[in-house]
């Protein structure tokens, strides 16, 4: 009997149903599994957003850019399919919400809040609707025309990057051809003049989506060709100072089906050795026909991993070495699935794409979109910040740069699902060789998390997110260790508190839900 106390320690901690504990696997030594850009986590707006630029002005709402600001920093993408529909005219009038915005910008400091376009604001806002509407029919549709934009467009959407702290990547049009060949740079030329003239310190794209330009416009142009345009737009860069160590991205390919991939790998050759970093674009479904059902299953999740892995052999083949980033990417396209890319369950798609991007060697996700149509925006039109901002927030206050290895011992790591990564070092409360470890857990019932013996002393900060009311999952509000998170007022956010575990704790993860363990004091080699 004596051997008892001894034995008892191996055990797997028998949480209260009597189910094992699954048992967490760390690395924590040697060196990082990866490590992944500062701006990992970055953001879009649409290209649509501009197809009438009056709701550009949208932009300069003070709550939007508060709530922009604690994502950042960041790289914010201004692209889409709209991109290859934009005229730029310098000589053209703005429309009237533009200009007005603009001559209250110009009595005042840059990026101070302007109270007194709050009236044209709420206008604005009131015919938003129909706008969304027009917006996705023509996407249904892929009936596009062009439109133009002008001067104040442009100083309204840097202004919006500029002040919320993020760095502005415009995608030019690809579709102006000379004879239905070559890329027609004039009008590029004209935007870079008149960005260089007000010093907008810009990265680059040109064209979204290359592989359906046929459908959308009846012209198609093969990789080597746009390759070839890349390189034409490189040498425009190089005229000019200020862009010529610009950063340029693309292709902005779509998923990675064959011909994609077959195009891809032709403009890689053609003019891969001209870009920063290869782009492509990631939806796990269609908006149109997802369910529920979809965002919870491990083989839709996992279905991500696959198109990295074929996209990642593609690069390595043509131009190793090269970062990969997702360019645009969200859970469902056509501008994300009623009803759920808008709720807590998109949480489940939006954190294990993060997980899953990060240990694959994806330098950085944009996630589309902040705000705009449809329904897979982190902030609503109304101005309010729905489950995935919250997510966004978290995972940037909390998660660090660097991979780290993990595994688990007791359950099926496909719908129990973990991720680690060195604690993000600005945080102020945590400190070197703290890690965050981050879970989904896909089962319908409470799965629990033990930390591995040589960890049973240390502390743990709980950050659990549950889905708040009656919608439960579908719901479009989520709750920080039991406190719903909204905002304090239209300047402040809440704080995010964590739930302090003491050591030795079972992790417990609730079923269909989704948190972040930040665990203290792991003197984590691979983190110092």
């Amino acid at each position: 009997m004596v051997l008892l106390p001894l034995l008892l320690p191996l055990l797997p901690l028998l949480p209260a149903a009597g189910r094992p504990a699954a048992v967490l696997r760390l690395e924590l030594r040697g060196s990082p599994r990866g490590e992944v850009s500062p701006a990992f986590l970055s953001l879009t707006l649409d290209a649509s957003l501009a197809r009438d630029p009056r709701y550009v002005a949208l932009l300069s709402n003070p709550k939007l850019r508060a709530l922009a600001t604690a994502l950042s920093p960041g790289f914010l993408r201004f692209g889409g399919t709209e991109t290859d529909f934009l005229i730029f005219d310098p000589n053209k009038d703005s429309t009237s919400e533009e200009k007005i915005l603009w001559e209250l910008q110009a009595r005042q400091e840059a990026c101070g809040s302007r109270p007194a376009f709050a009236a044209v604001e709420n206008l604005l806002l009131a015919q938003w609707p129909s706008q969304e509407k027009l917006i996705l029919a023509e996407h249904n549709w892929k009936k596009h025309k062009n439109t133009t934009i002008t001067r104040n467009t442009l100083d309204i959407l840097y202004s919006f990057a500029n002040c919320s702290g993020f760095h502005l990547i415009f995608g030019l049009n690809a579709l102006l051809r000379k004879d239905g060949l070559q890329w027609d740079s004039s009008n590029a030329r004209a935007l870079l003049d008149y960005c260089a003239s007000q010093r907008y310190n810009i990265s680059w794209e040109l064209g979204n989506e290359p592989n359906s330009f046929r459908k959308k416009s009846g012209i198609y142009i093969d990789g080597f060709q746009l390759g070839q345009d890349f390189i034409h737009l490189r040498h425009l860069l190089s005229d000019y100072t200020l862009y010529r160590h610009a950063m340029l991205c693309g292709p902005d390919v779509g998923q990675p089906r064959k011909h994609t991939q077959r195009l891809l790998r032709s403009f890689l050759k053609s003019g891969g050795k001209v870009i920063d970093s290869v782009t492509w674009h990631h939806y796990y479904v269609n908006g149109r026909s997802a369910t529920r059902e979809d965002f919870l299953s491990p083989e839709v999740l996992d279905s991500f991993a696959t198109a990295v892995h074929e996209v990642l052999e593609i690069v390595g083949g043509t131009v190793p070495n090269k970062k990969v980033w997702l360019g645009e990417t969200s859970s469902a396209y056509g501008g994300g699935a009623p009803r759920l890319s808008n709720t807590y369950v998109a949480g489940f798609m939006w954190l294990d794409k993060l997980g899953l991007s990060a240990r694959q060697g994806i330098d950085v996700v944009m996630r589309q979109v902040f705000f705009g149509a449809g329904t897979y925006h982190l902030v609503d039109a109304n101005f309010e910040p729905l489950p995935d901002y919250w997510l966004s927030l978290l995972y940037k206050k909390l998660v660090g740069t660097k991979v780290l290895q993990v595994g688990l011992v007791g359950a099926d790591k496909r719908k129990l699902r973990v991720y680690l990564h060195c604690t993000n070092a600005l945080h102020p409360k945590y400190r070197e060789g703290d890690v965050t470890l981050f879970a989904l857990n896909l089962y319908n019932v409470t799965q629990h998390l033990q930390l591995p013996s040589y960890l049973s002393s240390k502390r743990v900060d709980q950050y659990l997110l549950l889905p708040h009311g009656k919608e439960n999952i579908l719901s479009r509000s989520i709750e920080l260790n039991g406190r719903v998170l909204r905002m304090v007022d239209d300047k402040t956010l809440p704080e995010l508190i964590e739930k302090p575990l003491g050591p030795g704790s079972v992790l417990g993860l609730p079923a269909f839900s989704y948190g972040f363990y930040v665990i203290k004091n792991a003197k984590a080699i691979a983190c110092i």
